[in-house]
C-alpha cells in the first residue's frame, strides 16, 4: 500500500477505535462509506478475512478511508495537517545537515593560519568516511545469509534491518520517529479546543504511524547520515577555499615530520587520484624543499594548487561515493513508500467494517 493511502487507513482505524460513540465520525458515515467503497466490487464474507489482507481488500479500506476523510474534513479540516506533519520531512533534517556543514568549516581551520599541505583534517576525513564504506560492505556481504536463516514475516526481517544498522542510524531513526510524534502532538495539544472529539484518535493514529512506519524512519535516517558526509565535505573544501582564495593564507609543510623523500610519497598516497583526475601535478621531492616552513613566519607558498587537490580528493573520497548512496537510499525509500504493509492487526478492523456493511 502506498504511504498515503495507508496513512489515511491509519487514521481513520484510529478514529473508529477511539471514537466508539461516533461523535468525531458518525456511525452512519461509517456505514454508508463501506457500502459506497464497496459497492459493485468482489469482497470476501466478513467471517472468511484471511489472517494478512490482499490487495483488493487494502483497496476497499483505502477507498473508505477517502470517503470518511472527505466527510471529515468538512467538520475538521485540520486532520490534513496531521497527515502532512506525519508524511514531510521534519527540523532534524536540516539541523543534521547544517551541523555536518559547520562540522566540516570547523575542521578545515583546525591546523592553524597556515595550511598543511597534507591537510590532516581532510586526511582524518576520508580514513572515516572508508571505514564506513568497508562496514556498510561487510554488512550488505552478510545480508543475504541472515535472511536465508530469518523466517520470512515482518517480525524477522524488522530484526535483520535492525542488525544492518550501526549505532548511529539506530539512534537518529528513533529521534527521527519521535520528532514525527512529537509534530502531531503538538498540533493536536494547539487545537484541542476544536478537536476534542478527535483527539484520543489523533493520538493514537500518531503511535500507529511511527510503528508502521518505521521502516520508512530508518531509510530516511540512513539519507540523512549520507547528506550530511557530503555537507561536512562540502565544508572542509568552502573552509579551505576560504583561507586560500580569501584569507591568503600559505600552504607548506613542516620539514621535520617528513623528508622530502618521504613527503613526496604521502603526497602521493594522498592526492594521486586527485592528481590524474585533475591534473594538477604534485610538486617533485625537490621542490617540496621550497614550501617547507623554516620559521614561524616564513617559508611556504602559494596554495592554489593544493586547493584543488584537496577539493578533487573530498570529492572522490567523500561526495561522489556518498552521493550514490544517497540516490540509492533516496530508490529504496520511494520503493517503501510504495509497498508499506498494513498490520496484522488489520484482518480483525476489515472484518468489523465487512459485518457493519452487510447489516
Amino acid at each position: 500500500m502506498r504511504q498515503r493511502a495507508l496513512q489515511a487507513v491509519l487514521l481513520v482505524h484510529a478514529i473508529e477505535q477511539t471514537d466508539l460513540a461516533g461523535d468525531a465520525l458518525s456511525l452512519e458515515d461509517r456505514v454508508r462509506a463501506s457500502r459506497e467503497a464497496g459497492e459493485g466490487r468482489a469482497l470476501p464474507a466478513a467471517g472468511e478475512v484471511p489472517a494478512r489482507i490482499n490487495g483488493d481488500s487494502e483497496r476497499f479500506l483505502v477507498r473508505r478511508a477517502d470517503a470518511l476523510l472527505g466527510r471529515l474534513r468538512v467538520r475538521s479540516p485540520g486532520v490534513d495537517r496531521v497527515l502532512a506533519a506525519a508524511a514531510a520531512a521534519t527540523g532534524l533534517d536540516r539541523t543534521v545537515l547544517l551541523l555536518g556543514f559547520l562540522a566540516g568549516v570547523a575542521l578545515a581551520f583546525a591546523d592553524g593560519g597556515r595550511i598543511d599541505i597534507f591537510a590532516y583534517p581532510l586526511v582524518g576525513l576520508v580514513v572515516w568516511n572508508l571505514i564506513v564504506y568497508i562496514v556498510l560492505t561487510v554488512r550488505t556481504l552478510r545480508s543475504p545469509g541472515l535472511g536465508r536463516q530469518a523466517v520470512d514475516t515482518a517480525a524477522a526481517r524488522e530484526v535483520a534491518a535492525l542488525q544492518h544498522d550501526g549505532f548511529f542510524r539506530r539512534w537518529l531513526a528513533r529521534v527521527y520517529t519521535n520528532r514525527v510524534h512529537a509534530r502531531i502532538d503538538a498540533f493536536i495539544t494547539h487545537s484541542i479546543g476544536f478537536n476534542a472529539p478527535l483527539a484520543p484518535g489523533l493520538r493514537r493514529f500518531a503511535a500507529d504511524w511511527c510503528e508502521v512506519g518505521r521502516p520508512m524512519f530508518r531509510e530516511r535516517a540512513r539519507r540523512i547520515l549520507h547528506l550530511a558526509a557530503i555537507l561536512a565535505a562540502a565544508g572542509l573544501m568552502a573552509g579551505y577555499d576560504l583561507r586560500g582564495w580569501i584569507l591568503r593564507e600559505t600552504a607548506g609543510w613542516a620539514a621535520t615530520v617528513f623528508g622530502p623523500t618521504s613527503a613526496h610519497t604521502a603526497l602521493v598516497m594522498l592526492y594521486g587520484p586527485a592528481s590524474a583526475v585533475s591534473g594538477v601535478r604534485i610538486p617533485a621531492a625537490r621542490d617540496l624543499l621550497s614550501l617547507a616552513w623554516s620559521g614561524s613566519t616564513t617559508g611556504g607558498g602559494p596554495a592554489g594548487q593544493w586547493l584543488y587537490l584537496i577539493d578533487w580528493t573530498a570529492l572522490l573520497y567523500i561526495v561522489l561515493p556518498r552521493l550514490i548512496a544517497v540516490i540509492l537510499t533516496t530508490l529504496s525509500l520511494w520503493r517503501r513508500a510504495l509497498t508499506l504493509r498494513t498490520p496484522a492487526s488489520f484482518s480483525g478492523y476489515l472484518s468489523a467494517v465487512l459485518r457493519s456493511r452487510e447489516t
